[in-house]
């Protein structure tokens, strides 16, 4: 559940932007960023509701620091509610200093190494966001985590 945990908490962890890897317009007119940054969960927790054990609707999350090249850009917050077999049901800001903010939400499997969630918002500079944001664990708990958005506004 450790595991578990750490995954959704960087993956809700999952949007304050670093690295702007490629922007463009897409042929709807949207304007396209990526932008990628390392999610280090500092923080988490777990509820283990009725029944006892690892059960459907135990809720977890996280929060911490998103970081680029060993920089502190912004921090993320996560809460996440077990569904059974599905995984668990999350949501999570990513904040960057001072630029605003980008929210995503979605199922995150916490056997998996790699999730994909969507963009459904934002503030700020990010304010009109949508996409999508990929989430790879970088260790073994899943407390460090590469995120990478596709940012479309």
């Amino acid at each position: 559940m450790k595991r578990a945990m750490a995954l959704v908490v960087v993956a809700a962890t999952t949007a304050a932007v670093s690295s702007w890897v490629g922007a463009s317009a897409s042929p709807s007119g949207a304007h396209r960023q990526v932008v990628i940054v390392r999610a280090v969960s500092t923080h988490g927790y777990f509820v283990d509701n009725d029944p006892s054990g690892q059960s459907g609707g135990d809720l977890f999350g996280a929060a911490g620091e998103l970081r680029h090249h060993g920089q502190k850009l912004g921090r993320f917050s996560s809460a996440c509610t077990l569904v059974p077999p599905v995984g668990g049901q999350c949501q999570g800001t990513f904040g960057l200093r001072h630029q605003g903010g980008v929210q995503i939400a979605g199922n995150i499997r916490p056997q998996s190494t790699h999730n994909r969630v969507a963009v459904v918002g934002g503030t700020g500079r990010f304010r009109k966001a949508r996409g999508e944001a990929t989430l790879d664990a970088l260790n073994a708990q899943g407390s460090v985590q590469r995120v990478r958005f596709v940012l479309l506004r």
